[in-house]
C-alpha cells in the first residue's frame, strides 16, 4: 500500500491529519530504507500516538509501543521495551533466554534487542520499529536518556526508533542533525468543528431531523467559541461538551415548549431560551474530576445517614491489583524494616511470630517506662519536700495490665475483629516511612491472599507491579519520599532528593486502607506491628 493510500485511509477515521499520515508512511515503510529514528512532536491531544498506531497497523509493520508514563523508573522503562518486543515477535514466554527479562542499562539493552532480532521467526524479518510514547514525561530520566535510547537504531541496523514527545524539541537535543521532525500543530477551528460534524449528533427522542441539521451546526460553532477556543480544548474535551449541553439545548423543543411569537424554534430563539446553560453547565463541563459526579438521586441518597451505624469512606474504591498494591505500600510504610523477617518471612512459625512481636512490645514498652521513671526521679529530685535517696534504683515492672493497656493505646491498628474499621488512626509511635520498591514486592508477595499454586513457573509480575504504582501516582495515593511534605505520617528522616529515585510513601488514612482491604481479604492489622497482641 503506498504512503498516500494509507493516508487517505485514516482520514476518514481521523481528519485533518493527511500530511503527518502520509511523512510517517513514508519513512516507516517495511520495502523502504527507514531511518534510525524518527522524532514526532506536538502539544497534547493532537493525535500523535493514535495516527502512529494506525500507520503501523495499515502498513502491518512489526512493532512494539511502550508508554513512558507507565514506567516509574528508568530501568523499568529498559525492562519494559524487552518485555514489549519479545511480545511482538511471540517470544514472551523465552524470557529467560534474554538476560532472564531484566534490563538495568542501555548498553544491556543493545545487546539484548540484537538477541531478540536474531532470533525472530522467519515471516516477521524485515525493520522492527519501537515506539517510545511520550518519553519526555519519563520519571528519573538522566540528561543523556533520549541521546541513548536514538542511537539504538545506529547500532542495530533493523530497528527504527519513534520519539513521540509533548513539546516542541530544542535544536539538535539528540546531538545529531539527521533525524527527521514530524510536527503536529493544534487543531485550528475550522478543523476541530469539521471533526465534530463528521460524527452523527446525539440521538435524542422525540426530536425531528430538520431540527438537527439546522440547529446542530451552529449550537457547535457556538460552543467552540463561547467554551473551548478560550480554554484551549481538545478534540475529545470538545464532543464531551457538545454531548452533555445538546439534550439541554434542545429541551424546549422535546418537550413541545411553545416558541415565543408563535413561530418555529431556531437557533437564535433556543440560545435565548438558554442564555444561562452556557454559563453554569459550560463552565462546570471544563473542570476535569477523577470521579464522576453522582446523579441528584445517588448524592442525596449518600448524604443521609447509614442506619446501619458503618462508617463508610467518601473515597471510591480500586481494583484488586491496585488495592493490595496499595496496602502493601501502607504496610511497608508502617511496620519498621528491622521487623520484616519477624512478620513476613515464610521460614518463621505463627507462634515464634507472635512471641517475638510480644518480646518487642516488651522491650518497647521497657524503654518507654524507664524514660518516664527517669522523669519522676528528677522530678522528685527537683522537689525540695522529697528526701532524695541516692544510689537507690528503681526497678521497671511489668504487669499484665501494663502490657495490656499499652497495646491499646500504642498499636498502629486495632486487632483484627469482626464490624470494625481497620485502622484507628496514626500510631503514637509507629509512623509512616518511606520504604524501597525491592521492599514492596517482597511484602506484597507475603499478604496475597491469592498467591499462586507453582510461582517457579508463574512470570514475573514486577513489570505489571511497576505499571499500577505508576497508576497510584498519578492519583496521589503513593508519592515519592521527596515530594512527601506534610502528608500523613511524614518523616524528617528519608525525606531527600537523594532518596527520590528509591523511596516511596502512601499519602492516604488508614481507614479508608483498613475498608479497602478488607474487601480483597486482607486484613491489615495482622501485618501490622501490634496487630495480633
Amino acid at each position: 500500500m503506498q504512503p498516500a493510500d494509507i493516508a487517505r485511509s485514516l482520514s476518514a477515521q481521523w481528519p485533518c491529519r493527511d500530511v503527518q499520515a502520509r511523512q510517517l508512511a513514508s519513512l516507516l515503510h517495511p520495502q523502504l530504507p527507514n531511518p534510525s529514528t524518527v522524532v514526532v512532536h506536538g502539544v497534547s491531544a493532537t493525535c500523535k500516538s493514535t495516527i502512529v498506531r494506525g500507520v503501523l497497523a495499515a502498513l502491518e509493520a512489526p512493532h512494539a509501543v511502550v508508554r513512558s508514563t507507565e514506567c516509574i523508573t528508568g530501568r523499568h522503562l529498559l525492562t519494559k521495551i524487552l518485555w514489549n518486543t519479545l511480545e511482538a515477535f511471540g517470544q514472551k514466554n523465552e524470557w529467560e533466554k534474554f538476560g532472564k527479562g531484566r534490563c538495568e542499562h542501555v548498553s544491556t539493552l543493545v545487546v539484548l534487542l540484537e538477541e531478540c532480532l536474531a532470533a525472530r521467526p522467519a515471516e516477521k524479518q524485515g525493520n522492527f520499529v519501537l515506539v517510545l510514547d511520550e518519553i519526555d514525561r519519563q520519571r528519573e530520566a538522566p540528561p543523556t536518556l533520549l541521546s541513548a535510547l536514538a542511537r539504538l537504531g545506529e547500532i542495530i541496523p533493523s530497528l527504527c526508533v519513534v520519539l513521540v514527545l509533548s513539546p516542541t524539541p530544542r535544536p539538535l537535543f539528540l546531538q545529531n542533525a539527521s533525524v527527521p521532525h514530524i510536527s503536529f500543530p493544534p487543531y485550528t477551528r475550522k478543523e476541530m468543528i469539521n471533526i465534530l460534524m463528521a460524527s452523527p449528533a446525539p440521538t435524542i427522542e422525540g426530536l425531528p431531523e430538520e431540527i438537527i441539521s439546522r440547529v446542530y451546526p451552529h449550537f457547535v460553532s457556538t460552543i467552540y467559541d463561547a467554551l473551548v477556543g478560550p480554554t484551549a480544548g481538545s478534540v475529545p474535551n470538545f464532543r464531551s461538551i457538545c454531548e452533555r449541553l445538546w439534550p439541554q439545548f434542545v429541551a424546549p423543543v422535546v418537550q413541545g415548549e411553545v416558541p415565543p411569537g408563535n413561530t418555529e424554534w431556531d437557533f437564535a430563539r433556543l440560545l435565548v431560551k438558554n442564555r444561562a446553560l452556557f454559563r453554569h453547565q459550560g463552565e462546570s463541563a471544563l473542570v476535569h474530576r477523577i470521579v464522576p459526579e453522582d446523579s441528584s438521586a445517588a448524592s442525596n441518597t449518600f448524604r443521609k445517614p447509614l442506619s446501619t451505624g458503618v462508617a463508610r469512606s467518601g473515597l471510591p474504591s480500586l481494583p484488586y491489583f491496585s488495592t493490595l498494591i496499595l496496602t502493601s505500600a501502607y504496610v511497608a510504610s508502617h511496620t519498621p524494616q528491622r521487623l520484616d523477617t519477624i512478620f513476613f518471612s515464610k521460614f518463621s512459625s505463627s507462634s515464634l511470630s507472635a512471641r517475638n512481636k510480644r518480646a518487642h512490645h516488651r522491650r518497647r514498652l521497657k524503654v518507654l517506662s524507664q524514660a518516664q521513671a527517669e522523669e519522676m526521679r528528677q522530678a522528685a529530685k527537683d522537689d525540695p519536700s522529697t528526701p532524695n535517696k541516692k544510689g537507690k534504683r528503681t526497678k521497671t515492672r511489668i504487669t499484665k495490665s501494663t502490657l495490656s493497656s499499652a497495646f491499646a493505646t500504642s498499636s498502629a491498628t486495632t486487632s483484627a475483629m469482626g464490624g470494625g474499621s481497620g485502622i484507628t488512626g496514626p500510631s503514637t509511635i509507629l509512623t509512616a516511612r518511606p520504604f524501597p520498591l525491592e521492599r514492596l514486592l517482597a511484602i506484597y508477595h507475603a499478604i496475597d491472599p491469592n498467591p499462586p499454586e507453582n510461582p517457579i513457573r508463574t512470570g514475573a509480575v514486577a513489570d505489571q507491579i511497576y505499571a499500577e504504582l505508576a497508576t497510584l501516582r498519578r492519583l496521589r495515593l503513593v508519592v515519592p519520599a521527596s515530594g512527601h511534605h506534610g502528608g500523613l505520617g511524614t518523616t524528617a528522616s528519608g525525606n531527600t532528593s537523594a532518596d527520590a529515585g528509591e523511596k516511596w510513601c502512601v499519602n492516604v488514612s488508614g481507614d479508608w486502607i483498613g475498608e479497602l482491604a478488607k474487601g480483597i481479604g486482607v486484613e491489615v492489622g495482622e501485618w501490622l506491628a501490634g496487630g495480633l497482641d
